[in-house]
């Protein structure tokens, strides 16, 4: 059974050139605007991937984004005409796992389609019973659940698994390519953004509230990242 994509998109030519191009290896279902999409949103768990431009023509591709992760957890890449890094971190802030910027190689967006459903897939298929725990925060890889002192966590697959690869190894440092390629399994090509802001995001929901100073990812300028084991 071939994966399902769900694309948002309102320019015709480029829906069309995505379709045509995908259809070979996809079943593309398209909406012209975002009201339409979110209609449709009860029935998510039939796709396996979201494309969702960001210029739509009745609500913004943002809202679309909000509303697919209050029920699902399935992969999302924005489609923009902003090279703008402002609005790839509101994306990516939302839920989002990565973006392609028009104009866009079709071949390119093919492979990231492929990395992330593959990404998705790999975090749904894992069966073991490990739990790791670390300071004050409890991981448990088979039940895919993040808790701190009791609390659960809301992540998505992307930041747990994130969490999961330095918590497994702390105090290691691991450099931005060599994180990007073991959690997106593909070649860093300077993603620095998409990144970044998936590692902020985990940050924020770490937290207690916005008061707590706890420090768990610790930024290693010049090199990467690493667990901070104190």
């Amino acid at each position: 059974m071939r994966n399902r994509i769900l694309l948002v998109e309102d320019d015709e030519e480029i829906r069309s050139m995505i379709q045509d191009y995908l259809s070979g290896e996809f079943e593309v279902c398209f909406f012209n605007d975002g009201k339409t999409a979110m209609r449709k949103l009860a029935n998510l768990d039939e796709y396996s991937l979201a494309l969702i431009d960001l210029m739509l023509p009745d609500i913004s591709g943002m809202e679309v984004i909000k509303a697919i992760r209050q029920v699902s957890t399935i992969p999302v890449i924005i489609i923009t005409a902003k090279d703008n890094d402002t609005d790839k971190s509101l994306g990516l802030n939302l839920g989002a796992d990565d973006y392609v910027v028009k104009p866009f190689s079709l071949i390119e967006l093919t492979a990231r389609i492929k990395a992330n459903i593959r990404r998705a897939g790999t975090y749904q298929a894992i069966s073991d019973n490990t739990v790791v725990k670390f300071r004050d925060l409890k991981i448990d890889r088979a039940g895919h659940s993040v808790s701190r002192q009791g609390a659960v966590m809301d992540l998505t697959p992307i930041e747990f698994d994130i969490l999961y690869l330095l918590a497994t190894h702390p105090g290691q440092a691991f450099s931005k390519e060599r994180l990007y390629e073991l959690i997106w399994k593909e070649p860093y090509f300077g993603n620095e953004n998409v990144l970044n802001t998936h590692i902020n995001r985990l940050r924020q929901k770490l937290k207690k509230d916005q008061a707590d100073t706890t420090t768990y990812i610790k930024t290693l300028w010049g090199i990467g990242y690493k667990m901070e084991e104190r």
